[in-house]
């Protein structure tokens, strides 16, 4: 049923309880994991070597924060890989990754956002379940 499975990874809290997730049905249907990071790097960098220095430190953040996750899943026998895009918006950048690699799940962490702020801007997990090419399966903070 399900052969890639892609996980929204920020670091966060949630994100790692998506991580947990993805986890458990990758091993009940003997998929591969893929975490996806987002660098918001193009409204930082006004040169090409900046926009490579922010790029650079946004990978060694994530792999850093994930490593101890990727670890844990290797030595239940889970390929996992992990992925830094750039984009301007998480949520896109998620999608156009989902749309790209193939995936046929895509797991994100919601933070609980308040009603109103949730409406004014919008949630990440609410535009990737919208509009992903895939099922999503939103991971709610406890």
């Amino acid at each position: 049923m399900f052969s890639h499975i892609l996980v929204a990874w920020d670091g966060s809290a949630s994100a790692g309880r998506a991580f947990d997730y993805a986890v458990e049905i990758a091993r009940r249907f003997q998929a591969r994991v893929q975490l996806v990071s987002v660098a918001r790097i193009g409204e930082h960098s006004e040169t090409d070597a900046e926009r490579q220095s922010s790029l650079d430190e946004a990978r060694r953040f994530y792999e850093q924060r994930s490593a101890p996750l990727i670890e844990s899943a290797r030595r239940q026998s889970i390929t996992v890989e992990m992925l830094i895009v750039e984009g301007a918006h998480p949520a896109e950048a998620i999608i156009d990754t989902a749309h790209r690699v193939g995936a046929d799940l895509v797991l994100v962490g919601r933070r609980g956002l308040s009603g109103v702020t949730r409406f004014l801007i919008g949630s990440i997990s609410d535009r990737v379940a919208r509009y992903a090419p895939c099922p999503v399966l939103i991971i709610n903070d406890p």
